[in-house]
Parts: C-alpha cells; sequence; structure tokens
C-alpha cells in the first residue's frame, strides 16, 4: 500500500476499526496508526520510538523537516517529516493546512 519506496504498509480491518502498520525494509515496525471514522490514534509497537501528529492533536516538526507521503487514501495520508534524524509521523487530512 506504500507510495514511497522505502517503507511497507499494510492494511487491515477488524470490527469497523482500519489499521495501517509501516514497516522499514528490514521488516521493524515503525508506527500502527488506527482510524475510526474521522477518529485517528497511534499505537506503540514494534522497538522504534516514534512521535506521531494526529489531526486532533498536533505537535510541532522537526525545524527544517522535510515530509515523504508513505500512504495517500482519499480520507487521509500518513506522512513522515525528518531533519537531523528526529522523525514524526504525520496523519493528514485533504484540506488541512500543516
Amino acid at each position: 500500500m506504500s507510495h514511497d519506496p522505502n517503507w511497507v504498509v499494510y492494511g487491515f480491518e477488524r470490527d469497523g476499526i482500519s489499521y495501517y502498520q509501516v514497516n522499514d525494509l528490514a521488516g521493524r515496525v515503525h508506527v500502527v496508526v488506527g482510524r475510526a471514522g474521522d477518529t485517528f490514534w497511534a499505537l506503540p509497537a514494534g522497538d522504534v520510538p516514534f512521535r506521531a501528529s494526529l489531526p486532533s492533536r498536533r505537535v510541532s516538526l522537526p525545524d527544517g523537516a522535510t515530509g515523504a507521503v508513505v500512504l495517500r487514501q482519499p480520507e487521509f495520508s500518513i506522512l513522515r517529516y525528518e531533519a537531523s534524524g528526529d522523525a514524526v509521523w504525520s496523519i493528514e487530512v485533504p484540506g488541512e493546512v500543516r
């Protein structure tokens, strides 16, 4: 499902909730995003520390960060912003100003 060749995205659904797991090419889990309607959350998974910016709770991006689209769906996208080794996973919805 990934739009970036550096990442592998797995999507699955259970009980009406969608999950998107993002792995690096070595198979390590970096983030799992859950979605129910317009509500998103990031789940702790794997052994790679992460910060997540959600539509309901934005976090600051690293100074000078560049973003890469990892997954694009009609209702939302998952991006990874990085600068100097500091990274933030961001779930963004259409029309939102980041």
